[in-house]
């Protein structure tokens, strides 16, 4: 179903016929995005975090374009979009896979634009090759909104993850337990992430580092010229002694840590920002023949993850492996966000051209104080395995 001028009518006429859903409308200044926190406590149990009020389109249909199925979180968004999107909306959802490569997210849009779909939700893969197309998006008269990594052109509107702030606590609750079991070594930071992309210094690193600094001066001796990176707002990142790029691939960030342990093996709080660069570090550190603790004590190092996916709830609640925190995102949480203003769109209760910023929040576990039952059945909710993850059985077989 394209967006026509008669559906365009069409909603106009129900608009002045129920003034009710002009509440939902935008008018925000694109110099001034508002920002419209999600209710966490509405997003954390799967409810809609964008109200009820938009009407409904029926047999609308849906493009979305991730960054990447291969990560769990954005594989089970996926699902948890389209079942949404039927059920609520009875909207079609369709998906294509761009695997990281902006190329084939560019291709992937263009596919959908030839569609004529009614909306597309696009996770771009960077923030400055994703301008052109959404505006030939718009051109075509076509709904597109923007979900996790922002665009430098703020074109459109944009759901953002709500991150930074727990990143920015665990910074500083693992810099407190480290200095707490080891008082007489100096807290070495290194992070593994992606050194190209401004949302991971904005929500990631950069808080996170910023978080260890609030309680310590990171010792970064060992290397006499740690990279300096700047954020969005170009605010100068540092106090890391190292920080490589693991790009998201999980071979990438084995390999890019196993240099670094080799030249800075006295680095002992580390920050893999996603799954796949979390999951990569603790490897390399394994390899190493490190990554251990005993009955929940890091021996050598202590290691944060990001997506709390099962693989990294698994290491971080066994007492012996020196994984202890993780950000946690939340697919269905984020999928009915993104559908909800999608909606929002197709029905005309949201500007399309002019930017407004909406957040959905993550979580953040930490094994000093998080339950396994705790863990456990945020994980069963939001990604929704077919066999419910038990983290003590999963321990107890691993011994």
């Amino acid at each position: 179903m394209k967006k026509s001028s008669k559906l365009v009518a069409l909603a106009m006429a129900l608009l002045m016929a129920a003034t009710m859903l002009a509440a939902c409308g935008g008018g925000t200044s694109s110099e001034a995005p508002a920002s419209e926190p999600a209710s966490s406590e509405a997003a954390a149990s799967g409810e809609s975090t964008t109200g009820e009020s938009a009407s409904s389109v029926e047999g609308a249909y849906i493009g979305k374009v991730p960054i990447t199925l291969k990560h769990d979180v954005h594989g089970n968004d996926a699902k948890w979009a389209e079942q949404y999107a039927a059920e609520k909306y009875g909207a079609t959802y369709e998906v294509i896979d761009p695997d990281q490569d902006l190329s084939k997210e560019i291709a992937a849009v263009e596919t959908f634009i030839s569609k004529g779909v009614d909306g597309i939700i696009l996770h771009p893969v960077t923030e400055d090759g994703v301008n052109e197309i959404i505006q030939e998006v718009r051109d075509q008269d076509i709904n597109i909104m923007t979900y996790c990594v922002g665009t430098t052109g703020k074109q459109v509107p944009s759901l953002m993850i709500d991150e930074a702030g727990m990143a920015y606590q665990m910074g500083a609750d693992m810099a407190k337990q480290w200095m707490e079991l080891y008082p007489d070594k100096p807290v070495s930071v290194g992070i593994v992430g992606w050194t190209d992309i401004a949302f991971c210094f904005d929500n990631r690193g950069g808080p996170f580092i910023n978080g260890v600094k609030s309680v310590t001066t990171p010792d970064t001796s060992a290397n006499p010229s740690p990279a300096v990176f700047q954020n969005s707002a170009g605010e100068e990142l540092t106090g890391a002694t190292y920080w490589v790029h693991g790009g998201g691939v999980l071979e990438t960030a084995q390999q890019v840590t196993a240099d670094a342990i080799a030249q800075y093996p006295d680095v002992n709080v580390i920050y893999g920002t996603n799954v796949s660069n979390g999951l990569g570090a603790l490897a390399a550190y394994e390899a190493a023949g490190r990554g251990k603790a005993e009955d929940g004590k890091p021996l050598t190092e202590i290691i944060a993850s990001t997506d709390a996916s099962a693989g990294e709830l698994r290491k971080l609640a066994d007492p012996t492996s020196s994984l202890k925190y993780a950000l946690g995102m939340q697919p269905q949480t984020f999928a009915y966000a993104q559908i909800d203003m999608i909606m929002e769109l197709i029905n005309g209760t949201l500007d399309n051209d002019t930017y407004v910023e909406r957040t959905t929040p993550d979580i953040y576990f930490n094994y000093y104080k998080d339950s396994l039952e705790t863990m456990q059945d945020w994980y069963n909710v939001q990604y929704n395995p077919e066999t419910p993850l038990d983290l003590a059985a999963e321990i107890a077989n691993a011994q």
